[in-house]
């Protein structure tokens, strides 16, 4: 049986973090009004497969168990696709997050300015008429190293392995199978 629900329900901690992730998101557009194309159907990042820690994906999982039938027949549609589909799972065919309010960090962060590894970075379609992203202030750029340390520490507080990932699209497969034999713990 699949246990959904691990430490505080759904860990208040990871909640809290997510707000701050929003709220950073939310000062880069105060800052620099225009300058983030992003919008509803925009998804041009989320055509990739993507892991996330287990914290991560307990989130997800709850999500997608609260998808009415026909929003969950779309997803197997989608997962049967496999590989094959180089769009994330979790889009529908309109380009948006079935999962949004779950969504994880790194998807959170996309179109931002970024940080890893000392390198910065951003969506091409951002930023095109303000400065470049290495002239922008560390303020407004996101450090994804700074993220995953603290996901690292999160996780082994929930009792994870720090370093594990889930797959989305066989992490998601394998639930809605669990589901369908009854076999989640919600």
């Amino acid at each position: 049986m699949v246990d959904l629900l691990r430490g505080p329900e759904l860990s208040d901690r990871y909640t809290e973090l997510a707000a701050k992730v929003d709220a950073f998101h939310g000062r880069v557009l105060q800052q620099h009004p225009g300058a983030l194309a992003c919008r509803s159907g925009c998804s041009a990042c989320c055509h990739q497969h993507l892991t996330v820690v287990p914290l991560e994906f307990r989130r997800i999982a709850a999500a997608v168990l609260g998808l009415d039938a026909a929003e969950q027949d779309a997803l197997r549609e989608r997962l049967a696709m496999g590989r094959d589909d180089p769009r994330c799972p979790l889009l529908d065919d309109h380009g948006r997050c079935r999962t949004y309010d779950a969504r994880p960090l790194i998807c959170r962060s996309h179109g931002l300015p970024i940080q890893v590894q000392g390198r910065r970075d951003v969506c091409p379609l951002n930023f095109t008429d303000g400065p470049r992203v290495e002239a922008l202030a560390a303020e407004v750029v996101f450090n994804v190293d700074s993220a995953n340390a603290i996901l690292a520490v999160m996780s082994s507080l929930e009792g994870d392995d720090p370093i594990a990932r889930v797959d989305l699209i066989n992490g998601v497969k394998s639930l809605l199978e669990a589901a369908a034999q009854g076999a989640v713990k919600t």
